[in-house]
């Protein structure tokens, strides 16, 4: 009876060693055809409603994650330090927590963190629109309103820095 465990357990043990030595990007990047932008409105924490309308003109990161999240909170630092580099260029960051319970949670997480950015509150209403399936997702909405990018998984301040550059308009 041993004996016949011995082998499925040796099996299992190479076929995760196998899998754990493939390299792991770290997020994907998804196709998006550069289709329009659903139309949106969310609730910030403060209450206010912010939309799609009132960011038009300007690039978009939107970036889906929650509370509970390990790598959304990893990204978290990363989303702030972009955020700060690209100040005053017409990149808006926004996090928008699908945290069911809402404000509170957020808000209570994120005090004491220095993310300055501002952070909405995703409804399932918005998830479905996004067809936001895991987290963190990020959408990247170009100027005109395009999905110019759309990304699973974490992302570096390097790599948002790479998607966004082509939208920037040239350094003087």
């Amino acid at each position: 009876m041993k004996g016949r465990l011995v082998y499925p357990f040796l099996l299992a043990v190479v076929a995760g060693w196998l899998v754990s030595r493939q390299p792991s990007p770290g997020f994907q990047r998804l196709p998006t055809g550069r289709t329009a932008a659903p139309a949106w409105s969310m609730t910030d924490l403060d209450g206010r409603v912010v939309g799609s309308d009132d960011l038009a003109g300007k690039i978009v990161v939107l970036n889906f994650w929650a509370t509970w999240c390990p790598p959304c909170r990893r990204e978290l630092p990363e989303l702030e330090e972009f955020h700060k580099a690209h100040q005053g260029r017409d990149v808006v960051v926004l996090g928008a927590s699908i945290d069911a319970d809402g404000a509170q949670v957020v808000r209570g997480f994120l005090k004491g963190r220095s993310i300055t950015y501002r952070q909405l509150i995703a409804t399932p209403e918005i998830q479905s629109t996004f067809a936001v399936s895991s987290i963190p997702s990020t959408w990247i909405i170009g100027r005109e309103g395009r999905v110019e990018a759309r990304y699973l998984g974490a992302l570096t301040t390097a790599e948002l820095s790479k998607a966004v550059a082509p939208l920037l308009p040239p350094a003087r």
